[in-house]
């Protein structure tokens, strides 16, 4: 009798066994088409912005892309703003505001770069830059308190040297350099020196 217990046992182990994988392979079909629902809702809503899905945040693209552009809110005039809160916090030492000009410099001789050499839809390449500057402003934050040399090292990673990664988001056009432009300078330092792009400054009315 307990042998038949202990068989009975075993197969309605068994059985269960089946019955758990087989739920869990309808989990996972049922993941995978939410999955697929997403990415397919998330595409017809950033339609106009294809070069910014899966490189841009949803919620960052949500924002920046369909707020601003409805309530006629200028990204530029925004990461100029940013940009200005940063480099003028008193909290931070000089040589901090420095590195934030350099970096602003650098954002305006990108955006130069990518309505010149890179193909892209209207607002992406804005879009892009305010992302990037939303994230390095909130990055900042963590500065305060923190000595000159731990906040030289955060320069020199994520997020704020993840602007060399905007030109990839975008096809190059025929007329393109043969080198991507470089946030560099010859020692391989982030970010270099750079005057800015005069066509972009006038662009900002803040």
């Amino acid at each position: 009798m307990t042998l038949l217990y202990i068989l009975l046992a075993i197969i309605a182990y068994i059985l269960w066994r089946i019955y758990r994988q087989k739920e869990e392979e309808k989990e996972q079909i049922a993941d995978e088409k939410y999955d697929a629902e997403w990415e397919a809702k998330k595409k017809e809503e950033h339609k106009d912005y294809p070069h910014l899905i899966g490189n841009i945040d949803y919620t960052w693209l949500k924002l920046f892309g369909k707020l601003y552009i409805e309530k006629n809110i200028s990204h530029l005039n925004a990461a100029f703003s940013m940009y200005l809160k940063e480099s003028n916090n008193t909290k931070l030492d000089m040589e901090v505001d420095m590195l934030f000009n350099s970096v602003w410099d650098l954002t305006e001789e990108l955006l130069e770069h990518l309505e010149t050499y890179h193909e892209s839809t209207k607002y992406e390449n804005e879009i892009a830059i305010i992302t990037y500057w939303q994230l390095i402003a909130e990055e900042a934050e963590s500065f305060v308190g923190k000595d000159m040399e731990a906040i030289k090292k955060a320069f020199r990673t994520t997020p704020f040297t993840d602007i060399e990664k905007i030109s990839s988001f975008f096809p190059k056009k025929d007329n393109h350099p043969d080198k991507e432009l470089s946030f560099r300078d010859e020692k391989g330092e982030f970010p270099r020196e750079s005057k800015g792009s005069k066509l972009i400054h006038d662009r900002i009315t803040v």
